[in-house]
């Protein structure tokens, strides 16, 4: 099902520009006994975002709306269901991919193109990419949601200036998804062979969500001490210097700050060990560009800080070719994670700072 969606520019000669989604059909590749459409009772219920504007559903799709805006970009949101596991992790990212021309990414790269999205129907798997369309640089905002019998697709697909515009209001349409009556979402990743299954943090460029709470939100207030809230309640405090710049925080980012001289400090926190330290200091290592290492050599690449009750793990990976200075810390019933990202330089001044700045988290 091919959708042509048209919009008025707001050029004087109001002239008709249009924008091609490609056909659903090719979205979803479930097995053959998967392919009938859930009738319309599975009892989903959701917010329409202001400005969205609701089209008629069928076929596959559960929901469909049409998001534009005054110079006539439009992009397409689509809610499709199917039976079963919905496919891997693996599977999907690459599916997508392919629609904005992206080359597809091996297990080892999957964890890097996932975030997590904790919401009052389950655990989401988001997923954020940017290619190129029949009109130019195209994005897809993707996201699935497992439930023991089926699997929920949500996915906006657009104009790539139009979709960064969407991505928080597309984050809070995923947060208003309920199903009355029916347990939480089941597991956030599905295995895929040798590829990890989980992810712990928000890639650089990553979607909006959530805003930040009131007092952390005003115009130029300090993150400093801003409780913030995570999946159970719990939150951590902590007290940034004072020449870091607070950043919109997102319903992934727990905390967010721009560092001076190219150096960013994010805050992610998420349920469960998320795969465990090991996994976890891998992949940072992997994403610096350095080798992967073993139990026994774990000791040797990361290093403890005990401060306020709390125990850190920190791993340096300042001297890989990405540069990463990253801690997690079990806390809550789940594990929080601080890492410090940037240019060589950038990273090496601001290490110091940021391994104070560890020593200041807190229970509240």
């Amino acid at each position: 099902m091919a959708g042509v969606i048209s919009g008025l520019t707001a050029c004087g000669d109001r002239s008709i520009t249009s924008y091609r989604i490609p056909k659903e059909p090719d979205e979803f590749q479930a097995p053959a006994p998967e392919q009938s459409a859930p009738s319309g009772s599975a009892g989903i219920r959701w917010t329409v975002p202001p400005g969205w504007q609701q089209q008629a559903a069928g076929g596959m799709r559960q929901g469909s709306f049409l998001v534009s805006d005054a110079s006539g970009a439009a992009a397409d949101v689509s809610v499709v269901s199917f039976p079963g596991t919905g496919g891997d992790d693996l599977a999907n990212v690459n599916r997508w991919r392919g629609q904005v021309k992206l080359p597809p990414v091996s297990p080892d790269d999957l964890p890097a193109q996932l975030q997590g999205l904790a919401a009052a129907a389950g655990q989401f798997v988001v997923a954020d990419m940017a290619g190129t369309g029949e009109k130019g640089p195209t994005r897809i905002l993707g996201a699935w949601l497992r439930q023991p019998d089926r699997v929920w697709f949500f996915k906006m697909m657009g104009p790539s200036g139009l979709i960064e515009t969407q991505r928080e209001v597309f984050a809070a349409f995923l947060q208003s998804v309920s199903f009355p009556g029916a347990a939480a979402g089941g597991p956030a990743l599905a295995q895929n062979g040798s590829g990890q299954s989980n992810t712990n943090d928000l890639p650089r460029g990553g979607m909006g969500g959530a805003p930040l709470p009131v007092q952390a939100a005003a115009a130029g207030a300090p993150m400093d001490s801003v409780p913030v809230q995570a999946e159970r309640g719990a939150s951590l405090l902590w007290t940034a210097p004072a020449d870091w710049s607070s950043a919109p925080g997102s319903a992934m980012r727990k905390g967010s700050f721009a560092v001076g001289g190219g150096a960013e400090v994010a805050i992610t926190a998420f349920p469960g060990d998320v795969g465990g330290v090991l996994a976890n200091v891998n992949r940072w290592r992997g994403q610096a560009g350095l080798a992967p290492v073993d139990d026994a050599s774990l000791g040797r690449v990361t290093a403890p800080i005990d401060t306020n009750g709390l125990h850190f793990l920190v791993l340096d990976a300042s001297d890989g070719a990405s540069p990463i200075v990253a801690a997690l810390v079990p806390w809550g019933g789940g594990t929080w994670f601080f890492k410090l990202t940037g240019t060589a330089e950038a990273v090496s001044r601001a290490k110091p700072a940021f391994l104070s700045f560890l020593r200041t988290v807190r229970a509240p």
